[in-house]
C-alpha cells in the first residue's frame, strides 16, 4: 500500500512538477501526496483526522502544526540552506530534507522518512539511461535552443531528464532564467570526482549524491548544474573528466535521458560525448559551409588515427535547422539525410526574441516530432508504455 504524505510549501509552482513526476514515475506506486500552499487549508486538513503517514513542509507550516501538539507521525522540514538530502538531521524529533534537489532524490528522502522500501522489481525498472549528445561541426547551429526545447518536451511526457551543458561558456542562461544557486555545482563535483574517487564511473555513483550538486530547473522541468562561473574550470575539463561525469549521470539511476549540449567539435569534452553517448544529434544549417564542415569532420572520424569511435556514423542522426517554410535548402546533403527538420522562425531575428525560443509553436511542433521519431523507438516502455499506465 502506498504511503500517504502531506506536502506543505509556500510556492504553488513547486508542487505541480513534483506531482506530475510522481504520477508518471515508479514513485506513484509507493507514495500518495496531498499538497497545500496555504497555511489555513493545510491546518484544516491536518485537523480533519485523515490518516497520514508523514508530513513534509516549509518551516512556517511545520512550526504552526507543531504548536497544535499533534506531531505523532514522522515529519520533515524542507531546508533551503544547502544541507544534503539523505543526511537528515534531528530537529526536535523531526528531520531535515533539502528542498531544491532532483525529484528522484527528494522522493527517495520522503520514502526513507516513511520507512518505505522500494520493491526490487521497481528499483530495477530503469535499466539504462539514454545519453544523447547534441553536436555540430559549425557554430550558431542552434544546439542549445534544441537541447533546452527537447529537455522541456521530454520532461513534460513524464520522463526524468537531466540537461548537461558542456560549453566553455554556458549560453543557456541567455535563453532561460537561471534558478537561484542552491547546490554545490559542477565545479565541486568535478573536484570530488578527481580527489575522492579517482576511478570515477560506477564506483563514484555509489558514493556521490547528485542532489548535492544539481538543481531543479522548473521552467524546463528537469535537473541541471548551474552554469560554471570560472571558465578556467571548463577549459581544464579533460576527456577523462567528461567520461567520468557522463558515467556518473548514467549510473545514478535517476534519469531516463541525459541531454548533453556541447561546444566545439574539437574540444576534449565533445570528444568524450562522441565516445560515450548512445545517440548523437548533429545540428546542420541549410548552407553549404555547415554541410561541408560536417562531411569533413565525419570523414576525419572514419580514420582509425582520429581517436573517434568507429560507430560514430551509426549512432548519428542529422537535424536540419532553420529550414525555410517552403522546404529546406536543396543543397546536396552528400549522404546526410536529415532525421528531422526544424523550421526557420522569422521572429527570432527580432532584437528581443529570447523569450520566444521556448515558446514558438512551430518550433515546439518540430521538436515534438523529433522526439517521437528519434526518442520513442529508443525508450518504448518509458516514453509511451507503462510509464503512463
Amino acid at each position: 500500500m502506498a504511503a500517504r504524505v502531506v506536502l506543505a510549501v509556500r510556492e504553488s509552482q513547486y508542487i505541480e512538477p513534483l506531482l506530475h513526476y510522481l504520477h508518471h514515475s515508479d514513485y506513484g506506486e509507493l507514495l500518495r501526496i496531498s499538497a497545500f500552499s496555504r497555511p489555513d487549508t493545510f491546518m484544516e486538513f491536518m485537523s480533519s483526522g485523515e490518516p497520514v503517514d508523514a508530513v513534509v513542509g516549509d518551516p512556517v507550516f511545520i512550526e504552526a502544526w507543531l504548536v497544535e501538539g499533534k506531531s505523532t507521525m514522522p515529519w520533515a522540514v524542507l531546508s533551503e540552506d544547502g544541507r544534503t538530502a539523505g543526511n537528515k538531521e534531528s530537529l526536535a524529533g523531526g528531520m531535515v530534507i533539502q528542498k531544491y534537489q532532483s525529484l528522484p532524490s527528494l522522493l527517495e528522502s520522503v520514502l526513507q522518512l516513511c520507512e518505505v522500501r522500494r520493491p526490487r522489481a521497481v528499483s530495477a525498472r530503469r535499466e539504462k539511461t539514454l545519453l544523447l549528445g547534441i553536436v555540430s561541426a559549425s557554430g550558431s547551429s542552434g544546439k542549445t535552443t534544441l537541447a533546452l526545447n527537447m529537455s522541456k518536451q521530454l520532461a513534460a511526457t513524464g520522463l526524468s531528464v537531466f540537461y548537461l551543458n558542456l560549453e566553455s561558456v554556458d549560453s543557456s542562461g541567455v535563453l532561460v532564467r537561471m534558478p537561484a544557486p542552491k547546490a554545490q555545482g559542477l565545479e565541486q563535483l568535478l573536484y570530488e570526482l578527481k580527489a575522492g574517487y579517482p576511478d570515477g564511473g560506477e564506483g563514484a555513483a555509489e558514493k556521490i549524491e547528485l542532489g548535492r550538486y544539481a538543481c531543479r530547473h522548473e521552467a524546463l522541468r528537469c535537473d541541471r548544474f548551474m552554469p560554471v562561473e570560472n571558465f578556467k574550470e571548463m577549459l581544464q575539463m579533460t576527456e577523462s573528466d567528461t567520461l567520468d561525469l557522463l558515467d556518473l549521470l548514467a549510473a545514478a539511476g535517476h534519469y531516463d535521458v541525459v541531454l548533453v549540449d556541447t561546444g566545439s567539435i574539437e574540444e576534449e569534452r565533445t570528444q568524450a560525448v562522441l565516445k560515450r553517448c548512445g545517440v548523437l544529434l548533429w545540428m546542420l544549417r541549410s548552407d553549404e559551409t555547415s554541410l561541408y564542415k560536417t562531411v569533413k569532420w565525419l570523414e576525419h572520424g572514419s580514420y582509425a588515427h582520429s581517436g573517434w569511435p568507429q560507430d560514430v556514423r551509426d549512432k548519428s542522426r542529422f537535424i536540419l535547422n532553420f529550414a525555410e517554410a517552403s522546404g529546406y535548402n536543396s543543397v546536396a546533403l552528400e549522404g546526410l539525410e536529415p532525421a528531422g527538420v526544424l523550421p526557420f522562425i522569422p521572429a527570432w531575428a527580432l532584437q528581443h526574441h529570447v523569450e520566444l525560443c521556448l515558446e514558438s509553436p512551430p518550433f515546439i511542433a518540430g521538436v515534438q516530432q523529433l522526439c517521437q521519431d528519434i526518442i520513442e523507438p529508443l525508450l518504448p516502455e518509458v516514453f509511451t508504455g507503462s510509464l503512463h499506465e
